[in-house]
């Protein structure tokens, strides 16, 4: 798996949010991530939501991705309104 990004913005990233992009890995390799498909400013992107026991909460990671590379654009903890999204997603699918 190859990450990609904007230095400056993963500079900006870090500060402002305190998540490095090099850590987005763990929600791409979480076991149990929640995909939503959007396009913004005509550019198809995946927004991911995971549970990362390292941080103890959900995580937020915006990228694209071209075959094998994934160029992140954002990384960040998820909001209230994300994480209940996120936690009855989750219960849905480990109901089934």
């Amino acid at each position: 798996m190859l990450l990609e990004w904007d230095e400056e913005k993963r500079k900006t990233n870090l500060a402002k949010h305190g998540l490095d992009f090099i850590d987005s890995v763990k929600v791409l390799t979480a076991k149990e991530r929640m995909d939503i498909q959007v396009i913004t400013n005509g550019e198809h992107r995946t927004v991911s939501f995971a549970y990362v026991a390292d941080e103890l909460t959900v995580l937020c990671l915006v990228y694209t991705q071209k075959i094998n590379v994934y160029r992140v654009i954002s990384f960040r903890k998820a909001n209230k309104k994300e994480r209940s999204m996120y936690n009855e997603w989750k219960n849905n699918i480990n109901n089934f």
